[in-house]
Order: structure tokens, then sequence, then C-alpha cells
């Protein structure tokens, strides 16, 4: 009588820990995708305040001391990854792949985009204002660029 209650039992909590598990199986899967989303959000942000302070300490070398002359840096942003490039040599310095289904976009889906900072920080005004950072299950982050050099994210569709 013991061995069957035994049994029983361990049918029976397996059947609940099987239960939970469905359940949270879908939240996991989200909550995954939110994290890849928002490390690649910031890691972006931090990347692109590099290259924005770089610039600016390379204009600010060239006008006093020469020693960083045509060290200027942009980013090359594809849909699954983005290059740090030198501009004066168009030699890469290194790369950024997303992770995890995130992929970049700009408003004309164009191949790729190119951001450069003026001497001044601010981005080229004849590129589009923002970027989009869109999630594997469709979650996305706006990059909003302003007149100034300054960048931001939102998750509302900027005006364009």
């Amino acid at each position: 009588m013991q061995k069957g209650i035994a049994t029983l039992e361990i049918i029976l909590v397996t059947l609940i820990i099987s239960i939970l598990a469905a359940a949270a199986i879908p939240n996991v899967e989200r909550v995954l995708d939110r994290v890849a989303l928002d490390y690649e959000t910031k890691k972006f942000y931090t990347d692109l305040r590099f290259v924005q302070s770089f610039d600016r300490a390379a204009h600010m070398e060239d006008n006093h001391f020469n020693t960083m002359k045509d060290s200027r840096v942009s980013l090359i942003v594809y849909p699954e990854k983005y290059i740090f490039r030198k501009i004066s040599a168009y030699k890469d310095l290194g790369e950024h792949s997303f992770s995890r289904g995130v992929t970049a976009s700009k408003k004309n889906n164009s191949q790729y985009w190119q951001i450069k900072f003026d001497d001044m920080g601010k981005i080229d005004p004849a590129e589009t204002n923002h970027l989009t950072l869109t999630s594997g299950l469709g979650k996305k982050t706006y990059i909003i660029f302003d007149s100034v050099g300054r960048f931001r994210g939102s998750r509302t569709k900027p005006d364009d």
C-alpha cells in the first residue's frame, strides 16, 4: 500500500511541476527578449558616446597638437551588427554583433547607416533623426538624435 501512494505522489508532483513550467516558459522568453533588447540599446549608447567623445577629442587635438590628426571614427550600422571605422583610412577598428535576434533599421530601410559626428559632436543633419532596434519578438526601441548631438531612447515611435 505504501508503494502505491509514493508512486501516486511522484506522478502528482511531476504533473504540478510540468504545469508550472508550461506557464512560465512564455514569460521567460519575453523577459529574455526584453533583456537582450535593453542590453543592446545600452551597449549602442555607450559606443555612440565613445565615438562622439573620440571625435571631439580628435578635433581638439587637430587644432592644438596634431597628435590625433585624421583620427576621426564613425559607426557603420548594419541590420545585424555595427562596425567602428576610421574615417580617413576606411580601416575597421572593431565590430559588435547584435545578440538574440536584435536588429537595427533606419527609417528608409537602407542597407547600412554611417553615424559620424562633426567637430561640435553633432550628427550629420542629412541623416534621418532616429534608428530603430527591434527584438526577436518585435519589441522596438527608438534611438532619437536631436540637432545638438544628443541622443536618447524611447519605446514610442518618434514624430518624423
